[in-house]
């Protein structure tokens, strides 16, 4: 369990950058109020240094605003953060308030591992102004046990250098699946050797999720998986074609790949990539040329595009806390609080509101308005469902990703791999 020394302080305006290999811990106060005067609480979270640096400065400010609260905090990268973040509950330490993804919410929700907000909403966290789906997604029977922090959507980036070289700029346009694929390996042979047109994105099982959708279909149903091993053993196909043709990359890159500054686009072996929408922002800052961002692609004639605005990351607090009004109180700040809001940017996501959307709007840099525009342009476009992942959800993520290297590497079939993923899926999802 992590110790929180009696050590720096932010004021408001202070990024403070800290070494992060595997967790930080710092207490983040007030200087006019005394240390063991203040309710002591602790807020972690997961991300990349701009997240850590964001969030160090907004809780900076909260407890400059609320002095009877001293917030000790501690961050990792996901990874890292989820490695420690069950131990922390199995031993009574677990953070007071924490971001939680939908990856892995449901497994926590199912335990009983968290507290339920509803007697602090209205009184004292403001959910009034939050987007559909933010709020219900945490919410089963009559408990609320996760608020989300965003709404994001998955979504193609370009390289509009790349795109106009090579003459495809305007095949983005009502794109498909097919035109897509066409795309990418037109923009990989351009390239020249070891270049492809787009990343590897048959593990990404929020893109799979749109396709299925796309279906008429969805990743669950009714606490079981909701597509066909034939939908599965389609997706494995086309990008198995994908990569034959350098569409894609093959499985040796991809596995290179993990980390913003290692992703294909960004070491400039490809042209594209997909990833959630607010992540423009991270490979901009990467890159010099220009980056766009698209709609991923849809069958063509489909009357719903398959695209999915939703919470993907949540604010919740344990169970066993004994914190919970205060926490509530954070929670309620980071959502709501205008200077919270300019803070925080998009790096924690997409706005979860209409005030967030405005108040980011005045101030967004290039990147930031266009993922603004790409989320308030798809909106009338997605579907107006918000479906759950569900206990289990981050077993099959991985599991898809093995299996798409697998296929990749020439190991199985994609109508092995999908009949695989379902065998193990039954083992599961019990």
């Amino acid at each position: 369990m992590t110790t929180f020394p009696r050590g720096p302080r932010l004021d408001r305006r202070g990024a403070l950058k800290l070494s992060i290999g595997g967790a930080a811990a710092l207490w983040l106060g007030s200087a006019t109020q005394g240390f063991a005067q203040a309710t002591q609480i602790k807020a972690s979270w997961y991300g990349g240094q701009d997240t850590h640096d964001r969030m160090q400065q907004a809780l900076a400010l909260f407890s400059e605003k609320n002095p009877d609260i001293q917030v000790g905090v501690e961050f990792a990268p996901f990874a890292d953060f989820y490695d420690r973040l069950p131990v922390q509950y199995s031993g009574g330490g677990a953070p007071d308030v924490h971001r939680h993804s939908m990856t892995y919410l449901f497994d926590y929700i199912e335990r009983g591992l968290l507290a339920d907000l509803t007697q602090h909403i209205g009184s004292t966290i403001d959910i009034s102004g939050l987007y559909p789906g933010v709020v219900e997604i945490g919410t089963a029977g009559e408990q609320t046990q996760a608020i989300g922090n965003n709404q994001i959507a998955v979504a193609l980036f370009y390289n509009q250098e790349k795109l106009d070289a090579a003459g495809v700029t305007g095949a983005l346009d009502n794109l498909t699946w097919d035109a897509f694929r066409d795309m990418a390996i037109e923009l990989g042979q351009a390239g020249g050797d070891q270049h492809y047109g787009t990343n590897d994105a048959g593990g990404f099982i929020a893109l799979f999720e749109l396709f299925v959708t796309q279906r008429g279909k969805g990743l669950y149903s009714d606490g079981a998986l909701g597509f066909d091993r034939q939908d599965l053993a389609d997706w494995f196909t086309f990008w198995h074609s994908m990569r034959a043709e350098r569409g894609a990359p093959p499985p040796s890159v991809t596995a290179e790949s993990a980390g913003f500054q290692n992703s294909p686009m960004v070491r400039n072996l490809a042209a594209m990539q997909t990833g959630w929408c607010q992540q423009l922002v991270f490979f901009q800052a990467l890159m010099t040329q220009e980056l766009g961002i698209h709609a991923c692609p849809s069958p063509e004639g489909a009357s719903d595009n398959g695209h999915l605005i939703r919470a993907l990351d949540f604010w919740v607090a344990p169970a066993r806390s004994a914190h919970v009004e205060q926490s509530a109180r954070l929670i309620d700040f980071l959502l709501n609080d205008e200077e919270a809001i300019q803070t925080l940017g998009l790096t924690l996501g997409g706005p979860a509101s209409d005030k967030a959307s405005a108040i980011l709007a005045e101030t967004a840099d290039a990147p930031s308005a266009k993922i603004l525009n790409y989320l308030e342009e798809l909106r009338p476009l997605a579907s107006p469902q918000t479906p759950h992942w569900i206990s289990g959800h981050g077993e099959l993520e991985s599991l898809l990703n093995r299996l798409n290297a697998s296929v990749g590497f020439e190991q199985t079939t994609p109508e092995a791999a999908a009949e695989n993923f379902f065998s193990e899926a039954d083992r599961i999802l019990g």
